[in-house]
């Protein structure tokens, strides 16, 4: 289970989200008590509403990005060219799609 704890650093209010071993997944600072509070609890609910799970978390500690694909699996895109310099709208040889 997810925890959010906030804590007093000097003169600002720090909070931590943290997983189920008590390792950070984000944190932050705030000015006030109640907006550290604020942002704790908004940083978990969006967490849980976007709905990751531990092994995607897990890459996102080692650095790994989740959508990646490798460049050779991608078909090529389609690349269109303009007509050379020589032919211009007389010469016939360009026909607009």
């Amino acid at each position: 289970m997810k925890d959010v704890t906030v804590t007093k650093r000097r003169r600002s209010w720090e909070w931590r989200v943290t997983d189920e071993s008590g390792r950070p997944i984000m944190s932050g600072r705030e000015r006030s008590r109640p907006a550290a509070r604020y942002q704790g609890y908004r940083t978990l609910f969006m967490l849980l509403a976007i709905g990751q799970r531990p092994n995607e978390m897990q890459a996102l500690r080692s650095g790994r990005n989740i959508g990646q694909t490798v460049a050779r699996d991608r078909p090529h895109p389609v690349v269109r060219t303009a007509p050379p310099a020589s032919a211009g709208p007389g010469s016939g040889d360009f026909t607009p799609d």
